[in-house]
Protein backbone atom coordinates (compact mmCIF):
# COMPACT_ATOMS: atom_id res chain seq x y z
CA UNK A 1 0.00 0.00 0.00
CA UNK A 2 0.93 3.91 -0.04
CA UNK A 3 0.69 7.27 0.47
CA UNK A 4 1.77 8.69 -2.90
CA UNK A 5 0.26 9.31 -5.78
CA UNK A 6 1.19 6.93 -9.07
CA UNK A 7 2.94 9.48 -11.53
CA UNK A 8 6.25 6.71 -12.09
CA UNK A 9 6.20 4.96 -15.86
CA UNK A 10 7.12 1.83 -13.62
CA UNK A 11 4.79 0.38 -11.30
CA UNK A 12 5.00 1.38 -8.06
CA UNK A 13 5.49 -1.44 -5.20
CA UNK A 14 4.33 0.06 -1.84
CA UNK A 15 5.26 -1.08 1.13
CA UNK A 16 3.24 -2.05 4.82
CA UNK A 17 3.62 1.83 6.01
CA UNK A 18 4.29 5.81 4.74
CA UNK A 19 3.46 6.76 7.57
CA UNK A 20 4.06 6.37 11.81
CA UNK A 21 0.55 5.16 11.83
CA UNK A 22 -0.09 3.35 9.08
CA UNK A 23 -1.15 3.65 5.49
CA UNK A 24 -3.96 3.86 3.02
CA UNK A 25 -4.20 2.98 -0.81
CA UNK A 26 -6.99 3.36 -3.20
CA UNK A 27 -7.09 1.64 -5.86
CA UNK A 28 -9.56 0.73 -8.80
CA UNK A 29 -10.06 -2.27 -10.84
CA UNK A 30 -8.74 0.04 -14.06
CA UNK A 31 -7.11 2.79 -15.10
CA UNK A 32 -9.13 4.12 -18.05
CA UNK A 33 -13.22 4.16 -18.03
CA UNK A 34 -15.30 5.41 -21.11
CA UNK A 35 -18.01 7.77 -19.98
CA UNK A 36 -20.56 6.41 -18.50
CA UNK A 37 -18.83 3.05 -16.97
CA UNK A 38 -19.35 2.20 -13.38
CA UNK A 39 -16.06 2.92 -11.35
CA UNK A 40 -15.18 -0.15 -9.01
CA UNK A 41 -12.81 0.07 -6.21
CA UNK A 42 -12.01 -0.55 -3.10
CA UNK A 43 -9.54 1.69 0.02
CA UNK A 44 -7.30 -0.73 1.93
CA UNK A 45 -6.59 0.30 5.34
CA UNK A 46 -3.77 -0.74 7.19
CA UNK A 47 -3.33 0.83 10.76
CA UNK A 48 -0.04 0.13 12.73
CA UNK A 49 -0.25 2.15 15.41
CA UNK A 50 -2.66 3.05 18.31
CA UNK A 51 -3.21 7.53 18.50
CA UNK A 52 -4.38 8.55 15.27
CA UNK A 53 -6.56 11.49 15.80
CA UNK A 54 -9.04 10.93 13.19
CA UNK A 55 -11.46 8.32 12.53
CA UNK A 56 -13.55 9.47 8.81
CA UNK A 57 -12.76 7.53 6.42
CA UNK A 58 -13.47 9.90 3.41
CA UNK A 59 -13.97 9.02 -0.68
CA UNK A 60 -13.00 12.54 -2.80
CA UNK A 61 -13.88 12.12 -6.59
CA UNK A 62 -12.37 15.38 -8.89
CA UNK A 63 -12.03 16.08 -11.97
CA UNK A 64 -11.44 19.33 -13.55
CA UNK A 65 -10.63 21.39 -16.91
CA UNK A 66 -8.38 24.02 -16.90
CA UNK A 67 -6.26 26.25 -19.55
CA UNK A 68 -4.07 29.27 -19.88
CA UNK A 69 -2.56 31.42 -22.69
CA UNK A 70 -0.65 34.58 -22.53
CA UNK A 71 -1.93 37.61 -25.83
CA UNK A 72 1.05 40.01 -26.50
CA UNK A 73 -0.15 43.45 -28.46
CA UNK A 74 1.75 46.58 -29.72
CA UNK A 75 0.49 49.83 -29.40
CA UNK A 76 1.47 52.68 -31.19
CA UNK A 77 1.55 56.34 -30.23
CA UNK A 78 2.44 59.61 -31.37
CA UNK A 79 3.35 63.24 -29.30
CA UNK A 80 2.64 66.34 -30.49
CA UNK A 81 5.69 66.65 -32.83
CA UNK A 82 4.69 64.11 -34.51
CA UNK A 83 7.28 60.92 -33.03
CA UNK A 84 6.11 58.29 -33.23
CA UNK A 85 6.10 55.71 -29.98
CA UNK A 86 5.62 51.31 -29.61
CA UNK A 87 4.85 50.10 -26.41
CA UNK A 88 3.74 46.46 -25.85
CA UNK A 89 1.65 44.47 -22.96
CA UNK A 90 0.93 40.96 -22.28
CA UNK A 91 -1.71 39.70 -20.75
CA UNK A 92 -2.64 36.11 -19.79
CA UNK A 93 -5.63 34.32 -19.70
CA UNK A 94 -6.94 31.83 -17.66
CA UNK A 95 -10.29 29.20 -17.52
CA UNK A 96 -11.07 26.40 -14.71
CA UNK A 97 -13.96 24.58 -14.28
CA UNK A 98 -14.81 21.80 -12.20
CA UNK A 99 -16.80 18.50 -13.63
CA UNK A 100 -16.63 16.54 -10.23
CA UNK A 101 -15.83 17.71 -6.58
CA UNK A 102 -17.35 14.96 -4.16
CA UNK A 103 -16.26 14.59 -1.00
CA UNK A 104 -18.24 11.40 0.86
CA UNK A 105 -17.75 9.63 4.11
CA UNK A 106 -17.29 6.05 3.17
CA UNK A 107 -17.13 5.01 7.00
CA UNK A 108 -16.78 6.39 10.23
CA UNK A 109 -15.18 4.47 13.34
CA UNK A 110 -17.05 6.61 15.77
CA UNK A 111 -14.04 6.82 17.80
CA UNK A 112 -11.49 9.20 19.26
CA UNK A 113 -8.36 7.81 16.81
CA UNK A 114 -8.06 5.86 14.39
CA UNK A 115 -8.33 1.61 15.97
CA UNK A 116 -5.54 -0.94 15.06
CA UNK A 117 -5.95 -2.90 12.69
CA UNK A 118 -6.83 -4.30 9.20
CA UNK A 119 -9.79 -2.84 6.63
CA UNK A 120 -10.81 -2.95 3.22
CA UNK A 121 -13.50 -0.84 2.15
CA UNK A 122 -15.33 -1.35 -1.33
CA UNK A 123 -16.78 1.48 -3.52
CA UNK A 124 -18.38 2.32 -6.84
CA UNK A 125 -19.67 4.90 -8.55
CA UNK A 126 -20.91 5.47 -12.22
CA UNK A 127 -19.27 8.31 -14.49
CA UNK A 128 -21.43 10.35 -16.59
CA UNK A 129 -22.43 9.75 -19.65
CA UNK A 130 -21.14 12.57 -21.48
CA UNK A 131 -17.21 13.58 -19.91
CA UNK A 132 -14.78 15.26 -21.72
CA UNK A 133 -12.18 13.25 -22.56
CA UNK A 134 -8.62 13.36 -19.89
CA UNK A 135 -6.65 15.81 -21.50
CA UNK A 136 -2.55 16.94 -21.71
CA UNK A 137 -1.22 19.59 -23.84
CA UNK A 138 2.07 20.92 -21.77
CA UNK A 139 1.05 24.15 -19.64
CA UNK A 140 -1.66 25.18 -21.73
CA UNK A 141 -4.87 23.04 -21.44
CA UNK A 142 -5.69 20.19 -19.04
CA UNK A 143 -8.64 17.60 -18.54
CA UNK A 144 -7.83 15.86 -15.41
CA UNK A 145 -10.16 13.53 -13.26
CA UNK A 146 -8.47 11.62 -9.69
CA UNK A 147 -9.97 9.66 -6.86
CA UNK A 148 -8.44 9.82 -3.64
CA UNK A 149 -9.09 8.42 -0.16
CA UNK A 150 -7.99 10.38 2.74
CA UNK A 151 -8.25 9.76 6.87
CA UNK A 152 -8.44 14.17 8.16
CA UNK A 153 -6.10 14.06 11.32
CA UNK A 154 -7.81 16.23 14.13
CA UNK A 155 -4.61 17.91 15.02
CA UNK A 156 -3.42 20.95 12.84
CA UNK A 157 0.27 19.31 13.50
CA UNK A 158 -0.23 16.31 11.63
CA UNK A 159 -1.05 15.59 8.42
CA UNK A 160 -4.05 13.58 6.68
CA UNK A 161 -3.21 10.01 5.08
CA UNK A 162 -3.96 10.58 1.70
CA UNK A 163 -4.08 8.09 -1.51
CA UNK A 164 -4.28 9.25 -5.11
CA UNK A 165 -4.56 7.45 -8.27
CA UNK A 166 -5.37 8.85 -11.75
CA UNK A 167 -8.37 7.99 -14.05
CA UNK A 168 -7.91 7.76 -17.60
CA UNK A 169 -11.33 8.92 -19.16
CA UNK A 170 -12.54 8.30 -22.56
CA UNK A 171 -15.31 9.61 -24.59
CA UNK A 172 -17.06 7.76 -26.20
CA UNK A 173 -17.08 6.50 -30.09
CA UNK A 174 -19.26 9.34 -31.46
CA UNK A 175 -22.04 8.53 -34.30
CA UNK A 176 -21.29 10.75 -36.41
CA UNK A 177 -23.72 11.64 -39.41
CA UNK A 178 -21.39 12.81 -42.18
CA UNK A 179 -21.03 10.90 -44.89
CA UNK A 180 -17.52 8.83 -45.24
CA UNK A 181 -17.08 10.70 -48.65
CA UNK A 182 -16.51 14.16 -50.18
CA UNK A 183 -16.17 15.37 -53.32
CA UNK A 184 -15.36 18.81 -55.28
CA UNK A 185 -15.19 20.77 -58.23
CA UNK A 186 -12.83 23.09 -59.94
CA UNK A 187 -14.34 24.62 -62.95
CA UNK A 188 -12.05 26.62 -65.23
CA UNK A 189 -13.86 30.10 -64.96
CA UNK A 190 -12.69 30.08 -61.36
CA UNK A 191 -9.28 29.96 -62.10
CA UNK A 192 -8.92 31.81 -64.83
CA UNK A 193 -8.06 29.28 -67.22
CA UNK A 194 -9.00 30.09 -70.84
CA UNK A 195 -10.23 26.47 -71.69
CA UNK A 196 -13.67 25.52 -70.77
CA UNK A 197 -14.02 22.23 -68.60
CA UNK A 198 -14.23 20.87 -64.94
CA UNK A 199 -12.17 18.85 -62.65
CA UNK A 200 -14.00 16.48 -60.12
CA UNK A 201 -12.83 15.42 -57.38
CA UNK A 202 -13.72 12.38 -55.14
CA UNK A 203 -12.47 11.43 -51.89
CA UNK A 204 -13.86 8.48 -49.43
CA UNK A 205 -12.70 7.46 -46.10
CA UNK A 206 -13.05 4.48 -43.96
CA UNK A 207 -13.82 5.34 -40.62
CA UNK A 208 -14.16 8.45 -38.75
CA UNK A 209 -12.73 7.01 -35.14
CA UNK A 210 -9.27 6.41 -34.77
CA UNK A 211 -6.35 5.77 -32.40
CA UNK A 212 -3.28 7.67 -32.23
CA UNK A 213 -0.94 6.33 -34.77
CA UNK A 214 -3.86 4.29 -36.78
CA UNK A 215 -3.53 4.77 -40.19
CA UNK A 216 -6.22 5.84 -42.16
CA UNK A 217 -7.43 4.56 -45.52
CA UNK A 218 -8.42 6.95 -48.23
CA UNK A 219 -9.32 6.74 -51.98
CA UNK A 220 -9.22 9.94 -54.19
CA UNK A 221 -10.12 9.63 -57.42
CA UNK A 222 -9.51 12.61 -59.87
CA UNK A 223 -11.52 13.41 -63.26
CA UNK A 224 -9.51 15.92 -65.29
CA UNK A 225 -10.35 14.88 -68.29
CA UNK A 226 -12.14 18.18 -69.44
CA UNK A 227 -9.36 20.60 -68.49
CA UNK A 228 -5.71 21.51 -70.23
CA UNK A 229 -4.30 22.47 -66.44
CA UNK A 230 -2.53 20.41 -64.36
CA UNK A 231 -3.17 19.22 -61.38
CA UNK A 232 0.22 19.32 -59.56
CA UNK A 233 -0.20 17.24 -56.26
CA UNK A 234 -2.86 16.56 -53.53
CA UNK A 235 -2.18 17.62 -50.17
CA UNK A 236 -3.41 15.60 -47.10
CA UNK A 237 -3.75 17.56 -43.96
CA UNK A 238 -4.15 15.81 -40.58
CA UNK A 239 -5.26 19.13 -38.34
CA UNK A 240 -6.12 19.84 -34.77
CA UNK A 241 -8.01 22.73 -34.04
CA UNK A 242 -7.80 23.45 -30.38
CA UNK A 243 -10.32 26.04 -28.84
CA UNK A 244 -9.40 27.16 -25.49
CA UNK A 245 -12.15 29.30 -23.13
CA UNK A 246 -11.04 31.72 -20.17
CA UNK A 247 -13.40 32.50 -17.02
CA UNK A 248 -15.12 35.40 -18.81
CA UNK A 249 -15.61 33.75 -22.23
CA UNK A 250 -12.71 34.88 -24.30
CA UNK A 251 -11.43 32.50 -26.45
CA UNK A 252 -8.39 31.23 -28.32
CA UNK A 253 -8.53 29.37 -31.54
CA UNK A 254 -5.02 27.41 -32.44
CA UNK A 255 -4.64 25.82 -35.44
CA UNK A 256 -1.72 22.82 -35.93
CA UNK A 257 -0.86 20.61 -38.64
CA UNK A 258 -0.39 17.79 -37.23
CA UNK A 259 0.61 15.22 -40.17
CA UNK A 260 1.20 16.62 -43.93
CA UNK A 261 1.59 14.04 -47.10
CA UNK A 262 1.96 15.09 -50.75
CA UNK A 263 0.90 12.58 -53.23
CA UNK A 264 1.30 13.19 -57.48
CA UNK A 265 -1.36 15.05 -58.76
CA UNK A 266 -2.79 14.16 -62.78
CA UNK A 267 -1.80 15.83 -66.18
CA UNK A 268 -4.23 17.87 -68.47
CA UNK A 269 -6.94 15.37 -69.92
CA UNK A 270 -6.36 12.77 -67.08
CA UNK A 271 -7.81 10.26 -64.89
CA UNK A 272 -6.48 8.80 -61.63
CA UNK A 273 -7.26 6.88 -58.79
CA UNK A 274 -5.40 7.13 -55.89
CA UNK A 275 -4.92 4.69 -52.98
CA UNK A 276 -3.34 5.97 -50.04
CA UNK A 277 -2.48 5.07 -46.62
CA UNK A 278 -2.30 8.22 -44.34
CA UNK A 279 -0.64 7.57 -40.90
CA UNK A 280 -2.14 9.67 -37.70
CA UNK A 281 0.76 10.39 -35.70
CA UNK A 282 2.94 13.40 -35.47
CA UNK A 283 6.33 12.52 -36.64
CA UNK A 284 8.27 15.83 -35.28
CA UNK A 285 7.49 15.20 -31.88
CA UNK A 286 8.23 11.54 -30.08
CA UNK A 287 5.17 13.43 -27.89
CA UNK A 288 1.68 11.31 -28.36
CA UNK A 289 -1.05 13.26 -29.92
CA UNK A 290 -4.13 14.20 -27.55
CA UNK A 291 -6.85 12.83 -28.01
CA UNK A 292 -10.54 14.82 -29.64
CA UNK A 293 -12.05 16.58 -25.99
CA UNK A 294 -15.48 18.26 -26.04
CA UNK A 295 -14.63 20.30 -22.62
CA UNK A 296 -16.52 23.46 -21.96
CA UNK A 297 -13.30 25.17 -21.71
CA UNK A 298 -11.04 22.73 -23.63
CA UNK A 299 -12.20 21.80 -27.03
CA UNK A 300 -10.15 19.53 -29.25
CA UNK A 301 -10.97 18.47 -32.82
CA UNK A 302 -9.26 16.83 -35.48
CA UNK A 303 -9.67 17.12 -39.23
CA UNK A 304 -8.25 15.16 -42.15
CA UNK A 305 -8.09 17.87 -45.58
CA UNK A 306 -7.72 17.05 -49.00
CA UNK A 307 -6.20 20.02 -50.67
CA UNK A 308 -5.96 20.19 -54.76
CA UNK A 309 -2.38 22.27 -55.48
CA UNK A 310 -3.17 23.50 -58.88
CA UNK A 311 -0.31 24.30 -61.63
CA UNK A 312 -1.48 28.16 -62.66
CA UNK A 313 -0.57 30.52 -60.22
CA UNK A 314 -3.39 32.66 -60.95
CA UNK A 315 -5.83 31.00 -59.69
CA UNK A 316 -9.46 33.01 -59.40
CA UNK A 317 -10.70 31.01 -55.87
CA UNK A 318 -10.36 33.31 -52.68
CA UNK A 319 -9.97 29.96 -50.75
CA UNK A 320 -7.90 26.82 -51.72
CA UNK A 321 -10.67 24.03 -52.56
CA UNK A 322 -10.27 21.21 -50.17
CA UNK A 323 -12.54 18.35 -48.87
CA UNK A 324 -12.61 18.03 -45.01
CA UNK A 325 -13.74 14.90 -43.23
CA UNK A 326 -13.88 15.39 -39.07
CA UNK A 327 -12.53 12.65 -37.47
CA UNK A 328 -12.63 11.60 -33.56
CA UNK A 329 -9.35 10.42 -31.90
CA UNK A 330 -10.06 8.49 -29.29
CA UNK A 331 -7.43 8.10 -25.76
CA UNK A 332 -4.83 5.26 -26.60
CA UNK A 333 -5.03 2.58 -23.47
CA UNK A 334 -2.53 3.76 -21.07
CA UNK A 335 0.43 1.95 -19.91
CA UNK A 336 -0.53 1.10 -16.28
CA UNK A 337 0.89 3.40 -13.28
CA UNK A 338 -1.08 2.18 -10.94
CA UNK A 339 0.66 1.05 -7.50
CA UNK A 340 1.04 -2.52 -7.12
CA UNK A 341 -0.68 -4.20 -3.84
CA UNK A 342 1.59 -6.09 -1.63
CA UNK A 343 -0.02 -7.45 0.92
CA UNK A 344 1.75 -7.63 4.18
CA UNK A 345 2.35 -11.18 5.79
CA UNK A 346 -0.26 -10.65 8.29
CA UNK A 347 -2.77 -9.51 6.13
CA UNK A 348 -6.35 -10.70 6.99
CA UNK A 349 -8.65 -7.34 6.69
CA UNK A 350 -12.17 -7.04 7.59
CA UNK A 351 -13.74 -6.47 4.36
CA UNK A 352 -17.06 -3.98 4.45
CA UNK A 353 -20.03 -3.72 2.66
CA UNK A 354 -19.48 -1.91 -0.63
CA UNK A 355 -20.62 1.69 -0.70
CA UNK A 356 -22.67 2.42 -4.05
CA UNK A 357 -21.58 6.27 -4.73
CA UNK A 358 -24.05 8.51 -6.63
CA UNK A 359 -22.37 11.88 -7.58
CA UNK A 360 -25.05 14.74 -8.15
CA UNK A 361 -25.36 18.24 -7.85
CA UNK A 362 -26.59 17.38 -4.41
CA UNK A 363 -23.83 15.58 -2.95
CA UNK A 364 -20.98 17.89 -4.05
CA UNK A 365 -18.47 17.94 -1.07
CA UNK A 366 -20.59 16.60 2.05
CA UNK A 367 -21.93 13.77 -0.48
CA UNK A 368 -24.30 10.64 0.85
CA UNK A 369 -23.82 7.36 0.55
CA UNK A 370 -26.54 4.49 -0.72
CA UNK A 371 -25.48 0.85 1.02
CA UNK A 372 -25.67 -2.29 -0.52
CA UNK A 373 -28.86 -3.30 1.31
CA UNK A 374 -30.74 -0.03 0.95
CA UNK A 375 -33.09 -1.27 -2.13
CA UNK A 376 -35.86 1.32 -1.22
CA UNK A 377 -33.45 4.41 -3.08
CA UNK A 378 -33.14 6.40 -0.18
CA UNK A 379 -30.00 7.38 0.56
CA UNK A 380 -28.58 7.65 4.32
CA UNK A 381 -27.30 10.90 5.65
CA UNK A 382 -23.32 10.76 6.30
CA UNK A 383 -21.39 11.59 9.88
CA UNK A 384 -19.28 14.83 8.43
CA UNK A 385 -16.65 16.98 9.78
CA UNK A 386 -17.87 19.70 10.80
CA UNK A 387 -16.00 23.76 11.56
CA UNK A 388 -12.78 24.45 10.52
CA UNK A 389 -12.13 20.76 9.49
CA UNK A 390 -13.51 20.58 6.57
CA UNK A 391 -11.69 23.34 5.39
CA UNK A 392 -8.65 22.00 6.57
CA UNK A 393 -9.08 18.65 4.54
CA UNK A 394 -9.93 20.62 1.31
CA UNK A 395 -6.84 22.57 1.52
CA UNK A 396 -4.57 19.10 1.90
CA UNK A 397 -6.59 17.00 -0.48
CA UNK A 398 -6.13 20.53 -3.27
CA UNK A 399 -3.61 19.95 -5.95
Amino acid sequence: MGNNQASNSKKRKSGISASQFGDILIKTDKSYYFSGEVVIGNIYLNVIKDGFPGCVVYLRVSGKEKCQWTETTTNTSSDSDGNTTESTSTSTYTGKSYIYQHKLVIHNFESPSLPLGQFVFPFQFQLLSHLPSSFYQNDVAQISYKVKAAIQSKKSSLNCIMSIQRLIIREPLRQNTQPLTGNMQIHSQDCCFPSDGVCLINCSIDKHNYLPGDVAHLEINIDNSSLDEQITSISIIFLNTLTLTDDSGRQKLQNWIVQKNEIQGVGPRRKSQKNVRFLLQNNKSPQEIQPSANGRLVNSVYSILIKVNLESDSCCFKEDPLITFQIQIVAAVPQSTDPVLIEPPDWNPQVFSIQKVYLTDRNKQTGKILNQDDQNGQHKKNDCIKGNSVLDIQQQMQE
